[in-house]
């Protein structure tokens, strides 16, 4: 079973008329919102032979990556640990769209560390996978480049990208 794991209701909803059966889950943005989801679903046992995949927005830092592009996240990093406490996190690709490199932040705009996109909950996705066994998979459609301002990102497009995208990688349970 694939259990879709998104920050916002916003980022859910179109996915959610193109795919009404499936399994859709809010976990709230950031890291911890998105361990504590996952920690629970884990405790009611829905983690069991599921796979996971969180999906949602993202902003690029590079400018190979096309704002409206949809990407799977393969590497991730919390950019705002100091060094000797980061950690990485990988997995393999698993779904045929550009594999790309990905940082946590709390905010928008942090140290790229060499990644290509940014985020606020994929390190927590792929922390909680290696502890808790589960598979998992983070899709990110991109609203934004980083370090501009809000009223020029491109959510309804990204989100609208992001739902045609998933449908595609959609297990059809």
């Amino acid at each position: 079973m694939t259990i879709f794991l998104f920050p916002t209701e916003l980022e859910a909803a179109p996915f959610r008329e193109l795919r009404p059966a499936a399994r859709v889950v809010i976990s709230g943005v950031g890291l911890v919102a998105t361990a504590a989801t996952l920690a629970a679903l884990s405790r009611e046992g829905s983690l069991q032979s599921s796979r996971v995949v969180l999906a949602g927005t993202a902003g690029t830092y590079d400018e190979r990556v096309a704002v409206g592009e949809v990407v799977e996240v393969v590497e991730e990093c919390c950019s705002e640990l100091p060094i000797h406490f980061r950690q990485s996190y990988a997995v393999k690709p698993s779904t045929g769209l550009r594999a790309v490199r990905s940082c946590s932040v709390h905010r928008t705009g942090g140290d790229s560390l060499g990644a290509e996109i940014e985020n606020m909950e994929g390190a927590a996705l792929f922390a909680m996978a290696e502890v808790l066994d589960f598979e998992a998979c983070e899709v990110r459609a991109i609203s934004n480049r980083v370090g501009e301002p809000f009223g020029s990102w491109r959510v309804d497009e990204a989100i609208a990208a992001l739902a045609r995208t998933l449908i595609t990688i959609d297990d059809g349970e």
